[in-house]
């Protein structure tokens, strides 16, 4: 309740100018909220006990990351983003953090550290990165990346460097081995310049992934030769990276690079990927045609990054003109051969609209139209998600009749109901190595997995596509305003699109 959200702010407002006895009582209050039944009331505690601060209150934060409701412990761990007392900060390093027995409170800690406000302990970091967990070593990685970049890591900094090359160097798992080399630009950028320049040419596609993502970040002086061999890889999703590599390059040679590419280009996603950049960079709104763009490249200056133009503050981009026959689903323009889709199956999707209708019931007629006017050149997965995803397929399947048609039953007779697990089904369609995007029909509000605070899956999601590049378009129904904005920043940030559309309208 209000009321109840207002006790624990004014505790905490009145806890400095409190004598000892109002504040322990204060305390016990907050400690006693932090047990309530009600997720609600559990996180509105949480939040304030960071504010209180204390050692009794950071542990009572602590073990909250271990909380069964999502939104408690995503409030916990960005709590931890508050913490300024070096003391209470060894404790992230022991059987609460790091430490625990627990494997979500240790992920959730892994993934906090990136936010801590006060110095960390080099040697402690490079001793973590032992684990066998290549969930949280990765996790770990991307904290020791931005720790790094905000010089706070301190001590023995050496023994980071060397625990970070020798994950990077070791080839049992390459998605740990390609954070690393990401983890490495920060922590030691020539070291990093070196290894990225061997992985160009690397067996794993993330690794050449990293790569570029590095070569581009450092940008060194022969990062547009390894750009342009990205941008020509074999791989579809390497070509991406390249693509998008070569646009943080933003010089006429890069610039000319992209339209050369998005001319070449035999995947329908990945050229209007080199438009959207283009559009970025140069604030006009030419499409898929490369001989204006051509023109424009030309003209640019010899040396220099190009500056960027109207579009890169936000504006309007022109909307792709539909390249095959569908009208698209649910209002999205679909622009991808090699797509999944995302379903939210949370309780919105079973809750009768104003006509009666129930809109999964919509959804079903909606995907029907799409599907059915697929070119069979495109391959497609479902994947509907409640606690936890729920794929139609272990793989794209290509879009002929007897697939549609198969997939189409499917989604009909599926009738799971649950809470939202947004966080776990995106990683699932991640996972593909032929999905080049995802589009998710979501009325925008997460409740269940490890996540479900979109503070805390936009980043996740984003520096999963720096490593493996996907693109996500989002369809909202229905969603809080605040809410929207984190989506278009997925959205925006892995090169998709967002609209918000009303399922009762034709």
């Amino acid at each position: 309740m209000w009321w109840e959200c207002g006790l624990s702010l004014l505790l905490v407002a009145g806890a400095p100018q409190a004598g000892k006895r109002e504040q322990q009582e204060a305390f016990e209050a907050l400690a006693a909220q932090a047990r309530e039944r009600e997720p609600e009331k559990r996180r509105s505690a949480v939040r304030a006990l960071a504010e209180f601060g204390g050692k009794e209150a950071w542990e009572l934060v602590l073990e909250a990351l271990a909380d069964p409701e999502s939104k408690v412990g995503d409030a916990a761990q960005e709590a931890l983003g508050k913490l300024v007392d070096p003391r209470i900060a060894l404790e992230l390093f022991g059987a609460q953090g790091l430490g625990s027995k627990d494997e979500r409170v240790a992920l959730r800690v892994a993934e906090a550290l990136a936010h801590v406000q006060v110095p960390l302990d080099g040697e402690k970091l490079a001793r973590e990165l032992a684990s066998r967990d290549g969930e949280r070593v990765r996790a770990l990685l991307s904290s020791i990346e931005r720790l790094a970049r905000a010089q706070r890591i301190t001590g023995r900094v050496e023994r980071v460097v060397d625990s970070v090359e020798r994950l990077e160097r070791s080839g049992s798992d390459p998605w740990v081995s390609a954070t690393a080399l990401c983890a490495l630009a920060e922590v030691a950028p020539e070291l990093a310049y070196r290894r990225a320049t061997d992985a160009l040419r690397d067996s794993s596609a993330l690794r050449r992934c990293a790569a570029g993502y590095v070569l581009a970040r450092l940008k060194s002086p022969d990062a547009l030769s390894g750009c342009l061999l990205l941008a020509r890889d074999r791989e579809p999703m390497v070509r991406l990276r390249g693509v998008e590599c070569l646009d943080v390059l933003g010089t006429r040679a890069s610039m000319l690079a992209i339209v050369s590419r998005m001319a070449d280009e035999p995947r329908l996603r990945l050229r209007w990927r080199a438009v959207d950049l283009l559009q970025r960079t140069s604030g006009l709104k030419h499409r898929l045609d490369p001989r204006p763009w051509q023109l424009w490249a030309d003209g640019l200056p010899e040396g220099g990054v190009v500056r960027r133009g109207a579009l890169a503050a936000g504006e309007a981009r022109a909307e792709p003109v539909q390249a095959t026959r569908a009208s698209g689903f649910a209002g999205l323009q679909l622009v991808s051969d090699r797509v999944t889709f995302l379903f939210d199956f949370s309780g919105s999707m079973w809750m009768p609209m104003a006509d009666g209708r129930i809109p999964k019931d919509v959804v079903t007629e909606k995907l029907k139209l799409a599907l059915e006017a697929l070119p069979e050149t495109t391959a497609f997965n479902l994947i509907p998600y409640t606690n936890v995803p729920i794929p139609w397929s272990t793989e794209l399947r290509p879009a002929r009749r007897k697939d549609i048609a198969e997939a189409l039953e499917w989604f009909s007779r599926c009738r799971e109901k649950g809470r939202g697990n947004f966080y776990d089904a995106a990683r699932l369609a991640w996972l593909d190595p032929d999905v080049d995007t995802i589009v998710v029909l979501t009325d925008g509000v997460p409740t269940g997995g490890l996540h479900s605070d979109m503070d805390l899956i936009v980043p996740r999601l984003v520096e999963l596509a720096r490593i493996r590049p996907v693109i996500v378009d989002s369809i909202l129904v229905d969603t809080p305003p605040g809410t929207v904005r984190r989506w278009r920043e997925l959205s925006e940030r892995t090169g998709g699109r967002l609209i918000e559309v009303d399922l009762a309208r034709p």
